[in-house]
C-alpha cells in the first residue's frame, strides 16, 4: 500500500497542473517535493512520512510531517507541522500506536541544525520537545514491550544512549542508557525487549580526537581506524557481555534474526587500505 500512495502524493498536483505533456528532464526532478521516512501505525491504517521542498534561491530544502489514511490514500491527507525555515522528519510510532516521536531542528538557533527529539498525537495538538541534548538527539528507537524510548546523543567520538520512559514521555527526564568506554554505534533491541546490542570501537582514536578539536581538517588517505566489536548489553542488570573480538577484524552490517536467537555480521579485514572505502565489501566475510 505505501508503494502506491507515494507516487500520487508526489505527482498528483504536476498531473493536473499540467497542460501538455513532455519529457521529464533533470531540472524536473530538482523542482520535485520528496517524500521520505514513511512510517506505518502499528495497527497499518496510517502512514507518517516527511515531505521535502526545495528553495533554490536559499540553496535548502524545508520538510514537514504528513499523515495520510493507507484504505482512503491522498484524499485523507493532513499535514501535521509548519515550521517555515525548520525540518522535521524521521517520525516513529509508539507501539500502541496512539502518537509518535519524530526529529527537528525547530528549537535551534538561526541556521543550526540541531536535532532534538518531539512527541505528538495524530489527531491533533501541539508537539512536546521531549529531549534536551547538548549536541543535540540521533537515532532512536522504541522497545517493542512499549516501555522505553531510546536515543543517541553526544559528539561523534563520544555518543552513548539515553532512555526516556513511554509512561511520561512528555514530562521525565532522560537517564543514561549506556556508559560504554567508546562510543556507541550501530544499536538494536532485542525482540523481547531484554537485551541491546551494539557495536563500539576497541579504543578511541585519541590522534583524531586533537586533530578535530584543533580543526585540522585534512583529509588523511587510508587512515588506520579502531576495529569495532558487537557487544550486548542486559536492561535489566545492566551488565554489559563483548560478543566478538580480535584485531584483525571489524564488525559491520550487523542483522538481528526474526526470532532474536542468532546475530549475523558482516567481518571486515582489519586493512587500513580497505576499511571505509567503496571496496571495503569485496575482502569481507
Amino acid at each position: 500500500m505505501p508503494r502506491r500512495l507515494l507516487p500520487a502524493l508526489l505527482f498528483a498536483p504536476l498531473a493536473l497542473g499540467a497542460q501538455t505533456s513532455r519529457p521529464m528532464t533533470f531540472l524536473d526532478m530538482q523542482q520535485l517535493r520528496q517524500a521520505s521516512g514513511q512510517a506505518i501505525s502499528p495497527d497499518g491504517q496510517w502512514m507518517l512520512y516527511a515531505i521535502s521542498s526545495p528553495d533554490w534561491k536559499e540553496a535548502k530544502r524545508q520538510s514537514d510531517l504528513y499523515l495520510v489514511s493507507t484504505s482512503k490514500g491522498v484524499s485523507d491527507t493532513r499535514q501535521l507541522t509548519f515550521t517555515k525555515d525548520k525540518n522535521e522528519g524521521g517520525a516513529l510510532w509508539a507501539p500502541d500506536g496512539r502518537s509518535f516521536v519524530f526529529a527537528s531542528n525547530r528549537d535551534a538557533p538561526a541556521n543550526g541544525s540541531v536535532n532534538q527529539l518531539y512527541w505528538m498525537r495524530p489527531d491533533g495538538g501541539e508537539a512536546r520537545r521531549i529531549t534536551d541534548a547538548k549536541d543535540g538527539a540521533g537515532a532512536f528507537a522504541f522497545t517493542r514491550d512499549g516501555r522505553w524510548l531510546a536515543f543517541a546523543a553526544g559528539k561523534a567520538d563520544e555518543q552513548q544512549l539515553w532512555a526516556l520512559p513511554v509512561s511520561g514521555l512528555d514530562s521525565a527526564k532522560a537517564t543514561p542508557l549506556t556508559k560504554h568506554p567508546t562510543a556507541i554505534r550501530w544499536w538494536r533491541f532485542s525482540r523481547d525487549s531484554r537485551t541491546l546490542f551494539f557495536t563500539a570501537s576497541d579504543t578511541l582514536d585519541t590522534d583524531e580526537k586533537q586533530r578535530m578539536e584543533k580543526r585540522f581538517d585534512v583529509k588523511i588517505r587510508n587512515q588506520a581506524e579502531p576495529v569495532q566489536h558487537l557487544w550486548s548489553l542486559d536492561l535489566a542488570s545492566r551488565q554489559s557481555k563483548r560478543l566478538t573480538s580480535g584485531a584483525d577484524m571489524s564488525v559491520e552490517g550487523v542483522t538481528l534474526s526474526d526470532d532474536g536467537k542468532w546475530l549475523a555480521y558482516r567481518g571486515t579485514e582489519n586493512d587500513r587500505y580497505f576499511r571505509g572505502t567503496l571496496e571495503a565489501g569485496l575482502v569481507s566475510d
